[in-house]
């Protein structure tokens, strides 16, 4: 096997492979208009891409940003179908999409959000690789605590200035991704 992957734009011609990889990854949260609404507004720092192996759809990767941040790009969507895990490929893809991020030269940080469940697969591969690890509890209330972290990669080696948990709007945000996959 070549081992070789290759990286196919999120388009309207193969968003369904990309909804179903989503799909199968987050199955309670996937985002089928997420992708629409990328598609639609198309940008270097606001894209989805398909991975391929071999000309299999294994997982899938892409960024985004956030309006309260102007110095970070945000990893979005990013896994690895379950087959395919523990073989480096959700370490090749992660800095594959680093190295893209780095060539965007607008950025100094890529974060992402994420849930800390139990067995969560990318966890430690974040834990690995990431420079910061911070708890986000902005969205907490007394009565429920949403477990989210945010993790932090220096794109061009600028000391790593942590996100200090300002608002994201996670909650609604994975709440609408529910709603939307009813």
């Amino acid at each position: 096997m070549n081992n070789k992957l290759r990286y196919v734009k999120v388009v309207k011609e193969n968003i369904d492979i990309a909804f179903e990889i989503q799909s199968v990854i987050w199955e309670n949260e996937p985002d089928y208009n997420g992708f629409s609404e990328k598609i639609a507004n198309a940008r270097e720092d606001n894209i989805s891409f398909i991975v391929f192996l071999d000309g299999i759809p294994i997982g899938i990767t892409g960024v985004y940003v956030e309006d309260v941040d102007n110095d970070s790009i945000w990893l979005d969507w990013f896994g690895v179908l379950a087959n395919y895990r523990k073989r480096g490929f959700g370490r090749k893809i992660l800095f594959d999409t680093i190295e893209y991020c780095k060539k965007l030269k607008c950025f100094d940080y890529l974060r992402l959000d994420t849930t800390y469940w139990k067995d969560r697969p990318a966890l430690n591969l974040y834990d690995d690789v990431m420079d910061l690890k911070e708890r986000y509890t902005a969205e907490d209330t007394k009565e429920v605590s949403y477990n989210y972290l945010i993790y932090t990669y220096s794109l061009h080696g600028k000391k790593v200035k942590p996100w200090n948990n300002k608002y994201l709007g996670l909650v609604s945000h994975y709440e609408k991704c529910k709603k939307d996959a009813l």
